[in-house]
C-alpha cells in the first residue's frame, strides 16, 4: 500500500472520530459521591451562605444506583452544593454551560402556598444575571430568568409532577451565554426552551449553586442529590459518562480500490 493512500485512509478514520463541528463538549466537574467525598471545588451551605459540615449534611445515604451513595440533607434540610470562589472558571471556558444532577425528596408535607425550594440557582456577571428555577410545590417550578438586574422573564409556572413523590427525578440545564439560550428538561422532557438573543449575557460565572436554599420560612422536608455533572457544552444526548469513554474505533470499513 502506497504511503499517499496510507495517509488518506487516515485522514479519513480521524475525521470520523472527531466532532462535525471541531469541539467536543468537556465535563468539568463530576460528583457521584460514592467515595463519601466531595469534589475539593464544592461547598456545602446553609442559610446566608454558612458553610456546613456533616452532620449537617451527609453522604452515607444510598444513591440513586445499588451500590453507590448520595449527597443528602442532614441537620440542616436546605444543606445545598455550591462552585464559586478562587476555584470557580471566570470566565467560563466556553459560551455554554450544561448541568444535570438527579434529586429526590425522601421527606416532604407541605408547608407553605410557595415553597420556594430553589432547585437551580446559577449567578454570572458579578451575581446580576442568572436563571432562577425553585419548587412551589410538590408539581411545579416557577421560572425567571435576569440580565444585568434586568428582569428576562418571570411568572412562569412549569409542570414537573411528582417531584416529592419519593423517587429520583432528572434535572438538566442548559445556558448559552453568548445566544441568551435558556434550557430545561425534567425526567427529559423539555419544560423551558428561550431564546433571548445575543448580548444579553457574558461567560463571567460567579457561582453554580444545585440545588440551594429554603426561600421561605423553613420547611418540612429532606433532599437528596446524585450524579452532578457540569460541563463547558453539550454532550451527547442521553449520555453524561463520556468522560470516562474513549471512542470506539469505527467498524465495517471496507477498502475497494477503482482503476
Amino acid at each position: 500500500m502506497s504511503k499517499a493512500l496510507q495517509l488518506l485512509i487516515g485522514t479519513i478514520l480521524v475525521l470520523a472520530l472527531y466532532p462535525v463541528n471541531g469541539y467536543s463538549a468537556q465535563c468539568v466537574l463530576s460528583e457521584n459521591f460514592d467515595d463519601q467525598a466531595l469534589d475539593e471545588r464544592l461547598t456545602v451551605y446553609g442559610k446566608n451562605w454558612q458553610a456546613l459540615s456533616p452532620p449537617q449534611y451527609n453522604v452515607d445515604a444510598a444513591g440513586r444506583n445499588a451500590g453507590g451513595y448520595a449527597f443528602s440533607s442532614g441537620t440542616t434540610s436546605m444543606a445545598h452544593l455550591g462552585w464559586m470562589g478562587d476555584t470557580m472558571l471566570s470566565p467560563w471556558p466556553t459560551d455554554e454551560l450544561y448541568v444535570s444532577f438527579w434529586m429526590r425528596y425522601p421527606t416532604y408535607s407541605r408547608s407553605d402556598s410557595m415553597e420556594n425550594l430553589k432547585v437551580f440557582y446559577p449567578h454570572w456577571e458579578n451575581a446580576r444575571s442568572y436563571v432562577h428555577f425553585t419548587l412551589s410545590d410538590s408539581n411545579t417550578i416557577y421560572y425567571s430568568a435576569m440580565a444585568n438586574g434586568t428582569l428576562l422573564t418571570g411568572g412562569n409556572w412549569l409542570d414537573c409532577p411528582g417531584q416529592t413523590d419519593g423517587a429520583w427525578h432528572h434535572y438538566e440545564f442548559y445556558i448559552n451565554f453568548a445566544e441568551g439560550v435558556s434550557r430545561f428538561w425534567y425526567d427529559g422532557n423539555l419544560k423551558v426552551d428561550d431564546i433571548f438573543g445575543t448580548g444579553v449575557w457574558t461567560n463571567s460565572v460567579y457561582s453554580i449553586i444545585v440545588p440551594s436554599i429554603d426561600g421561605e420560612e423553613p420547611g418540612n422536608f429532606s433532599r437528596q442529590v446524585d450524579d452532578l455533572d457540569i460541563w463547558d457544552g453539550m454532550p451527547v444526548p442521553g449520555d453524561l459518562a463520556l468522560q470516562n469513554v474513549k471512542p470506539s474505533s469505527p467498524s465495517g470499513l471496507g477498502l475497494r480500490l477503482v482503476n
